[in-house]
């Protein structure tokens, strides 16, 4: 492919890079169309193209080939277009997370290949972030037994030893002198066509672990409250700007803390209880 064209190994969305594709053919390739597209790949339908890269129609196994072999990729590039194909189509979790291994397993050992995994890493195991905020109170220095003990549940020191190599792949945490851990000022920058993956899959292990504070932790150490009620669509998102804005407040008096001594993680949770009557978002 032509070099202005980046590489499919650079995508983490399929339509995307449909999109930058005939973008590219269109401004370098003579008679290009989605007709002619669509000819190449010996399926019928001119516009069948035009509407995968909308989003109204997805790919099938057996038309994922064809787009391949219409978009001049073979090996591994091949291999890679397909397994993007069916992460961004899946519609479970686990099913994304066994897409994600065989995307990560065909890219290069490029750095920034190399830190998008790590991203994957620190959002796949709860600890890591609760580690890296625990650092703001008990710093890291051959102590991995110490913060292994102190998580509930505790984990194991060589888990400690794991995440704190991650935090620092990660330019989460910075190592002082003496050899002493704390946590940085920055951020996990991810990427959104990804988020689908890391951010739910971190979800439910937080949900899963405010399951079990209910039991683990006595009533003075964790709160926990609820209401179920109806509501319109309006009001939903009404009731969503101002838990965000509650979420700031939060935001705002921790970072007013200069003083923390525990890790607490805050879950903010508002789902429905029924089905939608709006027909219009159900899948066809």
């Amino acid at each position: 492919m032509d070099k202005t064209l980046k590489s499919i190994f650079d995508y983490t969305d399929y339509r995307k890079f449909l999109q930058e594709y005939y973008a590219w053919a269109k401004a370098n390739k003579r008679g290009f169309s989605h007709r002619a597209f669509m000819a190449k790949t010996g399926m019928s339908g001119p516009n069948y193209f035009k509407r995968v890269m909308e989003g109204v129609h997805d790919l099938t196994d057996n038309s994922i080939p064809k787009f391949s072999q219409a978009l001049d990729l073979s090996g591994a590039e091949a291999d890679y277009f397909s397994h993007l194909v069916h992460f961004n189509q899946a519609n479970t979790l686990e099913e994304k997370d066994r897409c994600f291994t065989a995307l990560m397993g065909l890219k290069a050992p490029r750095r920034d290949y190399v830190l998008e995994q790590a991203q994957y890493d620190y959002y796949k195991d709860w600890f890591n972030v609760a580690i890296r905020e625990m650092l703001a109170f008990l710093p890291y220095k051959d102590n991995a037994p110490e913060l292994a003990k102190r998580l509930a549940p505790p984990i194991s020191p060589k888990q400690v030893k794991k995440a704190i190599d991650l935090l620092d792949g990660l330019g989460l945490v910075v190592k002082s002198e003496d050899g002493t851990y704390r946590a940085s000022s920055q951020f996990v920058l991810t990427d959104p066509d990804v988020q689908s993956l890391f951010i739910p899959k971190f979800h439910q292990a937080m949900a899963r672990l405010a399951e079990e504070a209910i039991t683990r932790f006595p009533k003075d150490e964790r709160y926990f409250s609820s209401s179920t009620v109806s509501v319109s669509k309006r009001t939903y998102e009404a009731i969503i700007e101002i838990i965000r804005a509650m979420r700031k407040d939060v935001l705002k008096k921790v970072a007013e803390d200069g003083d923390p001594e525990r890790v607490y993680h805050l879950n903010m949770q508002l789902f429905p209880l029924t089905a939608s009557t709006d027909r219009k978002r159900r899948k066809s």
